[in-house]
């Protein structure tokens, strides 16, 4: 799918964003990925459901029934940054996630572009199950 050199590339990027992360977590008390496997799960899915609840509040920014100009068609576009900030945010949560699981940035980028082969795939053949 890629070259090496781009996949080393995706891998150490991954890296930084773990590494900032988790200088982020150090500092703050959030060493998740050191406690005890009870506590280790407790907090993989808090900071779980917390990706998630960022990334609905995200859509809530363009799909608030009862909130003029939501679902207006530009406010997409309107809602913009605020839309990305909710998603960071989510972001943030999901390496939080990969951190308390200890994943490095050569496990998320080769399972990401394993991943996006099958999805691939997947588009391409139609008896795989997806549109």
């Amino acid at each position: 799918m890629i070259d090496e050199e781009k996949r080393e590339k995706l891998a150490a990027g991954m890296d930084i964003l773990l590494s900032l992360q988790k200088k982020f977590q150090l500092e703050h008390g959030f060493d998740f990925w050191r406690k005890s496997p009870e506590k280790r799960r407790e907090m993989f899915i808090r900071t779980l459901f917390a990706a998630m609840s960022e990334l609905a509040e995200a859509g809530d920014e363009v799909n608030k029934w009862w909130k003029i100009g939501s679902k207006e068609p530009e406010a997409l576009d309107k809602k913009r940054a605020e839309i990305i900030e909710e998603m960071i945010d989510s972001l943030h949560f999901f390496l939080s996630c990969l951190i308390i699981l200890q994943a490095d940035g050569h496990e998320v980028a080769d399972t990401y572009l394993k991943k996006l082969g099958v999805n691939f795939a997947r588009q391409k053949d139609k008896k795989l199950g997806y549109v």
